[in-house]
């Protein structure tokens, strides 16, 4: 059950948005999901997956440059900008294709692996499920606190272009920075008992899209699709446990959630 809703329901919004014919939707979010594996001890290996993807990517953008529709993949080869000289542009090929790339691939990884935690938390917390199963406005605080309780993207990697101190730490220009955001989610100094999940739990300023200019831009899709998500699992089966034995992390390198969540419907 989880397979199917976790690993469909991701693909098939974005899927849907950026105008990617069904039938290859499938292929591409495996790909997608091969390229963030990583292996105990090996360091990360780039196939040529990522060239694949992009060639099919590049099929779609040259066939809709042709025949324009109500999809974001049209919106972005007929946007325009102006530049730093006041002239008016639009995207490059590449530059569309760079962004229909990054944005399928993280509208389907990070969504997915939030429903996952959504399920997996809850099956560990059945009084709190049960109360949301009874009183669904609970359902957008619910998704939030699992948001904050288990970060799917739990980091931040950052390139520092010139020198800076942090807490009296010195870094360097040049140097690359990781910002663990799944730990701030848990400061006490913001948090009152941080490592209890309460869907009750009022949470303001969550670092689990990040902040600022590089706020995740896909944060208010992953949420709807949170709560669609929970809410209909809900009204099917209000109870369900998980075969925790089977249960297994995926390893990969930019997001955190299941492999396998074989779930137990009550």
């Amino acid at each position: 059950m989880m397979k199917a809703l976790g690993s469909e329901l991701p693909m098939r919004v974005i899927g849907m948005l950026m105008g990617i014919p069904e039938a290859d939707q499938e292929a591409i979010r495996d790909q997608n999901d091969a390229m963030l594996r990583t292996r105990s001890g090996q360091r990360m290996k780039f196939t040529n997956k990522a060239a694949l993807t992009n060639e099919v990517f590049a099929d779609y953008i040259n066939w809709r440059r042709e025949h324009p529709s109500d999809d974001l993949m049209t919106a972005l080869l007929t946007a325009e900008y102006e530049d730093e000289n006041g002239e008016r542009k639009t995207l490059t090929h590449q530059e569309v294709l760079t962004y229909v790339t990054v944005v399928t691939g993280a509208g389907n990884e990070t969504t997915g692996r939030l429903i996952s935690w959504i399920t997996a938390v809850l099956a560990n917390h059945p009084d709190q499920r049960r109360a949301i199963a009874a009183d669904l406005s609970l359902v957008p605080g619910a998704v939030e606190e699992v948001l904050r309780y288990e970060t799917p993207s739990p980091f931040i990697a950052r390139y520092v272009t010139q020198d800076v101190e942090y807490y009296g730490a010195k870094v360097p220009a040049g140097s690359a920075i990781l910002f663990i955001a799944a730990a701030a989610n848990r400061d006490q100094r913001r948090y009152e008992n941080p490592d209890t999940f309460d869907i009750h739990r009022v949470i303001r300023h969550p670092l689990s899209f990040g902040q600022g200019l590089h706020h995740c831009l896909g944060a208010a899709l992953a949420r709807l699709e949170g709560r669609v998500a929970l809410e209909e699992l809900l009204k099917r089966f209000p109870d369900w446990d998980v075969d925790w034995p089977n249960a297994k992390l995926a390893q990969t390198s930019t997001v955190r959630g299941w492999e396998t969540l074989p779930v137990i419907v009550g």
